[in-house]
């Protein structure tokens, strides 16, 4: 369907479009394939739409009198289970995105919001462009907050001695999506830059400032995500570092059981070996004296690494 901006918005169909006024347009991959020809569009680009082999995404390559992209887009929600697949033409007036994938319809609605929201009298197609773009990503400081709140979290846990049997898979998780993000964000950059550069001379000049701003957005969302992956190794190697202080403490106790019993197994092998010129054998206190003298001497080596601070 296509949406024609001028004194208002009013949808129309293809056959409509004035080059003239400014125009949006959101289709299938189907329409595209049986409209590019009235477009004026190369079926390379079709092409590159039905390739699901192809990473060369969040680059506009200039084709004569338009550019042409795709977008990975993410779900919020569910980053690493759902992701868009979106294509974007940029014609002077005209704005056409192509839905590739996208399950849950969130570009769509997305767009719809942009249109509902759209100031009419001040709209040019610099600003659509920033506004479609910008609601790509509206929602993402809040996803990251909510990552943030989850490391966290983790990082509480490990504090409290409150460790998760699945840390690991949780912490590797929270990587994923952060890498994700990133990798997200940084095709968002490279499409401002693009758009920032005007090489197929579509925008305005003044108007530049528009991909300028969703650019820094972008940027900084790029540079959160990678403090909050600094966060998370930070997280995962306390908790890596809590195991192995918890084992430390472990050995610890068993290396000062082993030292006290040394010299009570010392005792017991000497004693174990039944001369006959033994006193303490035929001594009537000979066992109560081995008694004590044990006890004595576990006593003194608790006191020493009591001292030392080994317990």
């Amino acid at each position: 369907m296509y949406f024609q901006i001028f004194k208002g918005i009013s949808q129309i169909s293809l056959e409509d479009l004035d080059p003239e006024i400014l125009t949006v347009g959101i289709i299938s991959l189907e329409e595209l394939e049986q409209s590019y020809n009235l477009l004026g569009f190369s079926d390379i680009t079709v092409n590159d739409c039905k390739n699901l082999d192809n990473h060369n995404h969040g680059n506009l390559e200039p084709y004569n009198d338009y550019l042409f992209g795709i977008i990975y887009g993410i779900n919020a929600t569910q980053i690493i289970k759902v992701q868009d697949r979106i294509g974007i033409y940029i014609k002077r007036n005209l704005l056409l995105i192509v839905i590739i994938e996208d399950g849950d319809d969130s570009t769509s609605i997305k767009l719809f919001e942009l249109l509902e929201h759209l100031n009419v009298s001040k709209i040019n197609q610099e600003r659509l462009i920033y506004g479609f773009l910008e609601r790509l990503i509206s929602d993402d400081y809040t996803t990251l907050e909510k990552i943030e709140t989850e490391i966290s979290e983790h990082e509480d846990k490990i504090n409290d001695r409150n460790l998760e049997k699945n840390f690991n898979n949780q912490i590797t998780e929270i990587r994923k999506k952060l890498l994700l993000l990133d990798n997200y964000y940084q095709q968002l950059i490279a499409l401002g830059e693009e758009l920032e550069e005007n090489s197929a001379d579509l925008f305005l000049e003044e108007n530049l400032h528009y991909f300028k701003k969703f650019y820094d957005r972008a940027t900084r969302l790029s540079n959160n995500t990678r403090m909050l992956q600094d966060y998370s190794v930070h997280v995962r190697e306390a908790y890596h570092a809590q195991l192995e202080y918890d084992l430390n403490k472990i050995m610890k106790l068993f290396t000062v059981v082993t030292t006290i019993f040394l010299p009570l197994t010392l005792i017991v092998g000497w004693y174990g070996m039944n001369f006959t010129t033994m006193p303490e054998l035929t001594w009537r206190y000979g066992y109560l004296f081995v008694i004590i003298l044990s006890i004595i001497i576990a006593t003194i080596c608790l006191i020493y690494f009591k001292k030392k601070k080994f317990m």
